[in-house]
């Protein structure tokens, strides 16, 4: 019930923080935060990380929308699995409320509303509650998944 209720928060705080983005920051203006470190900037980005496959639609959803449905066929077996199989449980929820959350903007909107920016190294993406949890979330499995292969 817990790795549930980590999806939905992940997913509705995602949403959430969308849609102030969407209401309350005006479209490709920045707004500082914190001076030379974190902003808000409001954009639409029709692609992938770095703006990759734009305006190819179709295609980001069949690669995102299969790539969802692998992580939930783990989340579902984590859910209801063996004991080391539910260890994965919440950082899979972690990942799938932000692929989730992604997913469902693209296809209903064809586009992803991105709204932090953190203005360090060089070339540094602009991204949303979803990108971050996506991103947490896989390094979680990863760091489980190494730590359970030196275990063996």
């Amino acid at each position: 019930m817990k790795n549930i209720l980590v999806f939905l928060s992940v997913l509705g705080l995602d949403l959430g923080t969308k849609k102030w983005a969407d209401a309350m920051l005006p479209l490709g203006k920045r707004k500082k935060i914190a001076k030379n470190l974190l902003y808000f900037q409001h954009i639409k980005n029709s692609g992938m990380a770095y703006h990759k496959l734009e305006g190819k639609r179709n295609v980001i959803l069949w690669i995102t929308g299969g790539l969802t449905a692998v992580y939930s066929f783990f989340f579902l077996r984590a859910c209801c699995g063996n004991e080391e199989a539910k260890r994965y449980g919440i950082p899979l929820a972690i990942t799938l409320g932000g692929a989730y959350g992604n997913f469902l903007e693209r296809w209903k909107k064809g586009s992803v509303t991105d709204f932090i920016f953190i203005d360090k190294g060089k070339n540094p993406p602009i991204f949303n509650i979803a990108d971050a949890a996506l991103f947490f979330g896989a390094i979680l499995v990863g760091i489980m998944s190494l730590k359970d292969k030196t275990n063996m």
